[in-house]
Protein backbone atom coordinates (compact mmCIF):
# COMPACT_ATOMS: atom_id res chain seq x y z
CA UNK A 1 0.00 0.00 0.00
CA UNK A 2 2.69 2.53 0.94
CA UNK A 3 4.64 2.20 -2.30
CA UNK A 4 1.39 2.40 -4.28
CA UNK A 5 0.39 5.60 -2.54
CA UNK A 6 3.78 7.02 -3.40
CA UNK A 7 3.20 6.08 -7.06
CA UNK A 8 -0.23 7.72 -6.97
CA UNK A 9 1.40 10.86 -5.65
CA UNK A 10 3.90 10.78 -8.49
CA UNK A 11 1.08 10.33 -11.01
CA UNK A 12 -0.78 13.27 -9.55
CA UNK A 13 2.38 15.36 -9.70
CA UNK A 14 1.55 17.32 -6.57
CA UNK A 15 4.55 16.74 -4.33
CA UNK A 16 6.06 19.79 -6.02
CA UNK A 17 3.61 21.94 -4.10
CA UNK A 18 5.31 21.14 -0.81
CA UNK A 19 8.79 21.05 -2.27
CA UNK A 20 8.29 24.39 -4.04
CA UNK A 21 9.42 23.19 -7.44
CA UNK A 22 8.55 25.40 -10.41
CA UNK A 23 6.75 23.91 -13.41
CA UNK A 24 8.43 24.00 -16.82
CA UNK A 25 6.70 25.56 -19.83
CA UNK A 26 7.14 24.96 -23.54
CA UNK A 27 7.54 27.66 -26.15
CA UNK A 28 4.72 28.02 -28.69
CA UNK A 29 4.44 29.76 -32.02
CA UNK A 30 2.72 33.09 -32.54
CA UNK A 31 1.98 32.57 -36.25
CA UNK A 32 -1.51 33.69 -37.33
CA UNK A 33 -2.38 31.75 -40.52
CA UNK A 34 -5.74 30.00 -40.73
CA UNK A 35 -6.47 26.56 -39.34
CA UNK A 36 -7.73 23.95 -41.81
CA UNK A 37 -11.46 24.13 -42.43
CA UNK A 38 -12.00 20.37 -42.22
CA UNK A 39 -11.58 20.17 -38.43
CA UNK A 40 -14.96 19.77 -36.73
CA UNK A 41 -14.25 21.45 -33.41
CA UNK A 42 -17.79 20.68 -32.22
CA UNK A 43 -16.84 16.98 -32.08
CA UNK A 44 -14.83 17.65 -28.90
CA UNK A 45 -15.70 19.35 -25.63
CA UNK A 46 -12.45 21.33 -25.69
CA UNK A 47 -12.11 24.07 -28.31
CA UNK A 48 -8.42 24.32 -29.20
CA UNK A 49 -8.95 26.21 -32.45
CA UNK A 50 -6.67 29.06 -31.37
CA UNK A 51 -3.83 26.64 -30.60
CA UNK A 52 -4.38 24.86 -33.92
CA UNK A 53 -4.26 28.13 -35.87
CA UNK A 54 -1.07 29.20 -34.12
CA UNK A 55 0.86 25.95 -34.13
CA UNK A 56 -0.28 23.50 -36.82
CA UNK A 57 -0.11 23.34 -40.62
CA UNK A 58 -2.25 20.43 -41.89
CA UNK A 59 -2.13 21.39 -45.56
CA UNK A 60 0.33 18.58 -46.28
CA UNK A 61 2.30 20.94 -48.51
CA UNK A 62 5.26 21.49 -46.21
CA UNK A 63 8.71 19.95 -46.49
CA UNK A 64 8.10 16.31 -45.46
CA UNK A 65 10.82 13.64 -45.57
CA UNK A 66 9.81 10.63 -47.68
CA UNK A 67 8.19 7.67 -45.90
CA UNK A 68 8.24 4.08 -47.14
CA UNK A 69 7.14 0.75 -45.73
CA UNK A 70 3.69 -0.59 -44.89
CA UNK A 71 3.80 -2.50 -41.60
CA UNK A 72 6.85 -0.68 -40.26
CA UNK A 73 7.39 2.81 -41.71
CA UNK A 74 10.85 4.00 -42.69
CA UNK A 75 11.66 7.72 -42.64
CA UNK A 76 14.19 9.03 -45.18
CA UNK A 77 16.55 11.92 -44.48
CA UNK A 78 14.97 15.32 -44.94
CA UNK A 79 16.07 17.67 -47.70
CA UNK A 80 16.07 21.44 -47.86
CA UNK A 81 14.89 23.80 -45.16
CA UNK A 82 13.51 22.57 -41.86
CA UNK A 83 10.33 24.07 -40.32
CA UNK A 84 10.90 26.69 -37.66
CA UNK A 85 7.53 27.64 -36.18
CA UNK A 86 4.75 25.08 -36.79
CA UNK A 87 4.29 21.34 -36.65
CA UNK A 88 3.61 20.05 -40.16
CA UNK A 89 1.01 17.28 -40.37
CA UNK A 90 0.33 14.97 -43.32
CA UNK A 91 -2.20 12.14 -43.26
CA UNK A 92 -0.56 9.16 -44.99
CA UNK A 93 -3.53 6.84 -44.42
CA UNK A 94 -7.03 7.93 -43.42
CA UNK A 95 -8.74 5.99 -40.66
CA UNK A 96 -12.45 5.85 -39.93
CA UNK A 97 -12.36 5.39 -36.16
CA UNK A 98 -13.13 7.70 -33.26
CA UNK A 99 -11.78 11.23 -33.24
CA UNK A 100 -8.80 12.05 -31.02
CA UNK A 101 -9.85 15.10 -29.00
CA UNK A 102 -7.40 17.55 -27.40
CA UNK A 103 -5.75 16.07 -24.31
CA UNK A 104 -7.00 12.55 -25.03
CA UNK A 105 -5.15 9.42 -23.96
CA UNK A 106 -4.29 7.39 -27.03
CA UNK A 107 -2.62 4.12 -27.98
CA UNK A 108 -0.20 4.45 -30.86
CA UNK A 109 2.66 2.88 -32.73
CA UNK A 110 5.32 5.29 -33.89
CA UNK A 111 8.84 5.79 -35.18
CA UNK A 112 10.80 8.98 -34.52
CA UNK A 113 13.80 10.22 -36.44
CA UNK A 114 16.04 13.27 -36.62
CA UNK A 115 16.03 15.39 -39.78
CA UNK A 116 18.98 13.38 -41.12
CA UNK A 117 16.96 10.14 -40.84
CA UNK A 118 18.62 8.82 -37.66
CA UNK A 119 16.00 6.86 -35.71
CA UNK A 120 15.96 7.70 -31.99
CA UNK A 121 12.83 5.81 -30.90
CA UNK A 122 10.46 3.19 -32.30
CA UNK A 123 7.57 1.33 -30.68
CA UNK A 124 7.62 -0.96 -33.73
CA UNK A 125 11.08 -2.17 -32.69
CA UNK A 126 9.82 -2.78 -29.16
CA UNK A 127 6.90 -4.77 -30.56
CA UNK A 128 4.26 -2.98 -28.49
CA UNK A 129 2.13 0.11 -29.00
CA UNK A 130 2.41 2.86 -26.37
CA UNK A 131 -0.34 4.57 -24.37
CA UNK A 132 0.03 8.22 -23.37
CA UNK A 133 -1.92 11.40 -22.79
CA UNK A 134 -1.57 14.22 -25.31
CA UNK A 135 -1.09 16.48 -22.29
CA UNK A 136 2.09 14.63 -21.31
CA UNK A 137 4.10 14.81 -24.53
CA UNK A 138 5.97 17.48 -26.49
CA UNK A 139 3.77 20.25 -27.84
CA UNK A 140 4.25 19.03 -31.41
CA UNK A 141 2.39 15.85 -30.48
CA UNK A 142 -0.12 17.66 -28.25
CA UNK A 143 -1.21 19.87 -31.15
CA UNK A 144 -0.43 17.67 -34.15
CA UNK A 145 -2.17 14.47 -33.02
CA UNK A 146 -5.32 16.23 -31.83
CA UNK A 147 -8.20 15.83 -34.32
CA UNK A 148 -6.72 12.74 -35.93
CA UNK A 149 -8.77 9.51 -35.98
CA UNK A 150 -8.25 5.95 -34.88
CA UNK A 151 -6.82 4.15 -37.90
CA UNK A 152 -4.93 7.19 -39.20
CA UNK A 153 -1.25 7.05 -40.11
CA UNK A 154 0.17 10.56 -39.90
CA UNK A 155 3.58 12.10 -40.46
CA UNK A 156 4.62 14.92 -38.14
CA UNK A 157 7.54 17.27 -38.71
CA UNK A 158 8.14 19.12 -35.46
CA UNK A 159 10.38 22.19 -35.13
CA UNK A 160 12.60 22.40 -32.07
CA UNK A 161 10.36 25.10 -30.56
CA UNK A 162 7.54 22.54 -30.29
CA UNK A 163 9.85 19.66 -29.41
CA UNK A 164 12.66 19.74 -26.86
CA UNK A 165 13.89 23.24 -27.71
CA UNK A 166 17.47 23.94 -26.75
CA UNK A 167 17.61 20.93 -24.39
CA UNK A 168 19.24 17.67 -25.39
CA UNK A 169 17.13 14.60 -24.57
CA UNK A 170 18.79 11.16 -24.64
CA UNK A 171 19.59 10.53 -28.34
CA UNK A 172 18.07 13.84 -29.42
CA UNK A 173 20.53 16.76 -29.65
CA UNK A 174 19.47 20.26 -28.64
CA UNK A 175 17.58 22.32 -31.25
CA UNK A 176 16.58 19.24 -33.25
CA UNK A 177 13.78 19.00 -35.78
CA UNK A 178 11.85 15.78 -35.09
CA UNK A 179 10.10 13.62 -37.68
CA UNK A 180 7.51 11.03 -36.64
CA UNK A 181 5.24 8.58 -38.35
CA UNK A 182 2.39 7.65 -36.01
CA UNK A 183 -0.30 4.98 -36.34
CA UNK A 184 -3.30 5.80 -34.13
CA UNK A 185 -4.35 2.41 -32.69
CA UNK A 186 -6.92 3.53 -30.13
CA UNK A 187 -8.28 6.42 -28.09
CA UNK A 188 -9.56 6.34 -24.53
CA UNK A 189 -13.22 7.10 -24.02
CA UNK A 190 -14.11 8.74 -20.73
CA UNK A 191 -17.20 7.63 -18.82
CA UNK A 192 -17.88 10.34 -16.24
CA UNK A 193 -20.58 9.36 -13.74
CA UNK A 194 -23.88 11.22 -13.58
CA UNK A 195 -24.28 13.99 -11.05
CA UNK A 196 -26.80 11.80 -9.24
CA UNK A 197 -24.01 9.28 -8.55
CA UNK A 198 -21.33 11.84 -7.74
CA UNK A 199 -23.55 13.69 -5.26
CA UNK A 200 -24.88 10.63 -3.44
CA UNK A 201 -21.74 9.51 -1.61
CA UNK A 202 -22.34 8.43 1.97
CA UNK A 203 -20.23 9.95 4.74
CA UNK A 204 -18.13 7.35 6.56
CA UNK A 205 -17.23 9.54 9.55
CA UNK A 206 -13.75 8.01 9.43
CA UNK A 207 -11.40 10.02 11.61
CA UNK A 208 -8.79 11.96 9.67
CA UNK A 209 -5.26 12.69 10.93
CA UNK A 210 -4.88 15.58 13.35
CA UNK A 211 -4.51 18.94 11.64
CA UNK A 212 -6.40 17.95 8.44
CA UNK A 213 -9.92 19.21 7.80
CA UNK A 214 -11.91 18.52 4.62
CA UNK A 215 -15.28 20.21 4.08
CA UNK A 216 -17.77 20.20 1.24
CA UNK A 217 -20.64 18.08 -0.06
CA UNK A 218 -20.08 15.03 -2.26
CA UNK A 219 -19.93 15.94 -5.94
CA UNK A 220 -18.80 19.51 -5.19
CA UNK A 221 -15.25 20.87 -4.96
CA UNK A 222 -13.96 20.26 -1.43
CA UNK A 223 -12.01 22.62 0.78
CA UNK A 224 -8.80 21.32 2.35
CA UNK A 225 -7.46 23.06 5.46
CA UNK A 226 -4.13 22.19 7.09
CA UNK A 227 -3.25 23.26 10.63
CA UNK A 228 0.55 23.34 10.57
CA UNK A 229 0.78 23.92 14.28
CA UNK A 230 0.12 20.19 14.47
CA UNK A 231 2.93 17.76 13.64
CA UNK A 232 2.71 16.28 10.17
CA UNK A 233 1.45 12.68 9.92
CA UNK A 234 4.22 10.10 9.59
CA UNK A 235 2.12 7.22 8.22
CA UNK A 236 1.21 6.81 4.56
CA UNK A 237 -2.47 5.99 4.49
CA UNK A 238 -5.72 6.37 2.56
CA UNK A 239 -8.95 7.44 4.27
CA UNK A 240 -12.49 7.33 2.86
CA UNK A 241 -14.50 10.51 3.47
CA UNK A 242 -17.51 9.62 1.30
CA UNK A 243 -18.19 6.13 -0.04
CA UNK A 244 -19.56 6.38 -3.56
CA UNK A 245 -22.59 4.51 -4.87
CA UNK A 246 -21.10 3.82 -8.31
CA UNK A 247 -19.22 0.82 -9.69
CA UNK A 248 -16.20 -0.61 -7.90
CA UNK A 249 -12.91 0.03 -9.72
CA UNK A 250 -11.08 -2.99 -11.17
CA UNK A 251 -7.37 -3.48 -11.77
CA UNK A 252 -7.64 -3.29 -15.57
CA UNK A 253 -9.32 0.13 -15.58
CA UNK A 254 -8.12 3.70 -15.70
CA UNK A 255 -9.67 5.95 -13.07
CA UNK A 256 -10.89 9.50 -13.70
CA UNK A 257 -10.49 11.80 -10.73
CA UNK A 258 -10.42 15.38 -9.53
CA UNK A 259 -8.23 16.50 -6.70
CA UNK A 260 -7.34 19.24 -4.26
CA UNK A 261 -3.79 19.05 -2.94
CA UNK A 262 -2.10 20.75 -0.03
CA UNK A 263 0.21 19.71 2.73
CA UNK A 264 2.21 20.22 5.85
CA UNK A 265 4.97 22.54 4.68
CA UNK A 266 2.87 24.18 1.95
CA UNK A 267 2.08 27.22 4.15
CA UNK A 268 -1.64 27.06 3.49
CA UNK A 269 -1.37 26.81 -0.29
CA UNK A 270 -3.55 24.34 -2.17
CA UNK A 271 -3.89 23.37 -5.82
CA UNK A 272 -7.11 22.18 -7.43
CA UNK A 273 -7.81 20.37 -10.70
CA UNK A 274 -11.58 20.91 -10.48
CA UNK A 275 -11.66 23.55 -13.23
CA UNK A 276 -10.00 21.14 -15.68
CA UNK A 277 -10.93 17.90 -17.39
CA UNK A 278 -10.63 14.88 -15.03
CA UNK A 279 -7.14 13.54 -14.41
CA UNK A 280 -6.35 9.90 -15.19
CA UNK A 281 -4.34 7.14 -13.51
CA UNK A 282 -4.17 3.33 -13.84
CA UNK A 283 -6.29 1.85 -11.05
CA UNK A 284 -3.76 -0.86 -10.19
CA UNK A 285 -0.81 1.54 -9.92
CA UNK A 286 -2.82 3.92 -7.74
CA UNK A 287 -3.91 1.03 -5.50
CA UNK A 288 -7.58 1.97 -5.89
CA UNK A 289 -8.99 -1.46 -6.71
CA UNK A 290 -12.40 -1.79 -5.04
CA UNK A 291 -12.90 1.94 -4.45
CA UNK A 292 -16.31 2.97 -5.81
CA UNK A 293 -17.08 5.75 -8.27
CA UNK A 294 -18.42 8.75 -6.40
CA UNK A 295 -16.08 8.22 -3.46
CA UNK A 296 -14.02 11.01 -1.90
CA UNK A 297 -10.78 9.77 -0.41
CA UNK A 298 -7.92 11.41 1.45
CA UNK A 299 -4.36 10.27 0.80
CA UNK A 300 -1.52 11.28 3.10
CA UNK A 301 2.04 10.88 1.80
CA UNK A 302 4.70 11.92 4.34
CA UNK A 303 7.95 13.49 3.17
CA UNK A 304 10.85 12.41 5.40
CA UNK A 305 12.93 15.18 7.01
CA UNK A 306 16.19 16.16 5.40
CA UNK A 307 19.39 15.73 7.32
CA UNK A 308 20.62 18.90 8.97
CA UNK A 309 23.68 20.70 7.65
CA UNK A 310 26.36 21.61 10.15
CA UNK A 311 25.07 24.37 12.42
CA UNK A 312 21.50 24.16 11.05
CA UNK A 313 18.33 22.58 12.35
CA UNK A 314 16.90 19.52 10.61
CA UNK A 315 13.87 20.08 8.37
CA UNK A 316 10.76 18.75 10.12
CA UNK A 317 8.69 15.97 8.59
CA UNK A 318 6.30 17.30 5.96
CA UNK A 319 3.43 15.59 4.17
CA UNK A 320 1.49 15.98 0.95
CA UNK A 321 -2.27 15.62 1.35
CA UNK A 322 -4.52 14.66 -1.59
CA UNK A 323 -8.31 14.98 -1.52
CA UNK A 324 -9.37 12.81 -4.44
CA UNK A 325 -12.87 12.51 -5.89
CA UNK A 326 -13.41 9.44 -8.08
CA UNK A 327 -15.60 10.70 -10.94
CA UNK A 328 -15.52 7.90 -13.49
CA UNK A 329 -13.47 5.52 -15.59
CA UNK A 330 -11.72 5.51 -18.95
CA UNK A 331 -11.39 2.67 -21.46
CA UNK A 332 -9.42 2.31 -24.70
CA UNK A 333 -11.52 2.05 -27.88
Amino acid sequence: MMSSLRRFGALAGAAALVLGLAACTDATSSSTSSAPADIDYSACSTDDSAEQVANVDRSGKGNFPAVSGDDTPVIAAGKGSEPTDKVLVKTLKQGDGAVVCPGATIKANYVGALWDGTVFDSSYQRGEASEFSLNQVVKGWTYGLAHTHVGDRVELVIPASLGYGDRANAKIPANSTLVFVVDIVGVATQDVADDSVLSSGVATDEELPAGITVSGDPGAEPTLTIDESVAAPTEQKMYTIYKGTGEALTSDQTVLYKQVVGGFGAKGQTQSSWSQEPLEAPVAQADLVGVTVGSRILIVAPIPPQEAQSGQEATPTQATVFVVDIVGTSSMQ
